[in-house]
């Protein structure tokens, strides 16, 4: 990263933290080794990502011993990179934090509608195939009593239909086999969102983000998803 004047995002975290201000400006040299130009109860600095190029800024206000710390970035695994280096070097156990990633939220929002179509037509294409398969089931018997009773024209249709059958369910199976692969794709976006979201709380917070995304996720609550990822909580 490199100081300078940048423009702040609207994204970013901010929590409450029970620390003096120069623990933390100590621990802003130690990350960043440059000096602080801030008064000693107030921190404001901006930065440019080296991953992407976008703005960050780190913000502490203090009032009356305690403090409030923002971290302003669109990236929502780098400020739970700083979070957690933050409280590391702080000794913080546990903290709740108020996350606000409208983008990435956005485009999370995507990944599950995703995820509901590709399940949507797993669904489909099981019952297809099913239909498929007793169809073919159905023309094996055919052809075996057309053979028993000469009739090669009725066994001869069976084969040919079995055959043109086969060819469908190869076709089905592949069709599957691809929408399987998109939907674990899917799915490992799914959980990189909510190792992210936990990333952002340190402690219990941290573990009981975890359990209740997938509660939210199993019962298909999308409304309670979203507000666990921003506030920690259903």
């Amino acid at each position: 990263m490199e100081g300078g004047e940048h423009v702040v995002p609207s994204a970013g975290l901010s929590f409450a933290i029970g620390e003096r201000a120069n623990r933390v400006h100590l621990w802003f040299k130690a990350a960043f080794n440059i000096d602080i130009q801030n008064s000693e109860s107030s921190l404001s600095v901006g930065f440019i990502s080296l991953r992407d190029g976008r703005d960050v800024w780190l913000r502490l206000t203090t009032q009356e011993g305690a403090g409030t710390i923002q971290i302003l970035t669109e990236d929502m695994e780098l400020a739970g990179e700083v979070l957690q280096d933050l409280c590391s070097f702080l000794q913080v156990n546990e903290l709740e934090t108020l996350a606000e990633f409208p983008q990435e939220m956005e485009a999370f929002r995507a990944v599950l509608l995703r995820v509901d179509d590709y399940n949507a037509a797993r669904v489909k294409m099981i019952a297809e195939m099913a239909d498929m398969s007793q169809a073919a089931k159905t023309l094996v018997i055919k052809a075996e009593d057309a053979r028993i009773l000469e009739d090669i024209k009725s066994m001869r249709w069976a084969y040919s239909e079995l055959y043109h059958l086969n060819i469908g369910l190869l076709g089905e199976y592949s069709k599957r086999a691809n929408n399987h692969e998109q939907l674990l794709l899917a799915l490992k976006e799914v959980n990189h969102m909510i190792q992210k979201a936990a990333q952002l709380r340190v402690g219990m917070p941290k573990v009981r983000v975890v359990s209740a995304c997938r509660a939210a996720i199993k019962a298909n609550n999308i409304h309670a998803l979203f507000k666990i990822i921003k506030t920690g909580h259903q």
